[in-house]
């Protein structure tokens, strides 16, 4: 899985004051954009302050062990699942 570069919060606070702009200039249905895209900014901040190297390493550990360990992975994207009776399974 590849990794997700965040945004700057610079970029994102440039692109919040020209959506900001756009809506002086064009159509007020911009404002709310701009105003999503500030409440952004608090969460990649948080996010670049406190990073998570565990939740990485867990998602790692995941897709390393159903590439090694295929047979035990039970379902695959988009795969219809059918759940087996007690009384089959203990055949």
């Amino acid at each position: 899985m590849k990794k997700i570069r965040l945004p700057n919060p610079i970029v994102l606070a440039t692109g919040a004051i020209g959506a900001f702009w756009i809506a002086d200039i064009i159509n007020p249905g911009f404002n709310p954009i701009g105003v999503m895209i500030f409440m952004l900014i608090p969460i990649i901040v948080f996010d670049f302050l406190y990073p998570q190297p565990e939740l990485g390493q867990l998602i790692e550990q995941a897709h390393y062990h159903a590439l090694t360990n295929p047979e035990e992975v039970e379902t695959k994207t988009g795969e219809i699942v059918e759940e087996k009776d007690e009384d089959e399974a203990s055949e």
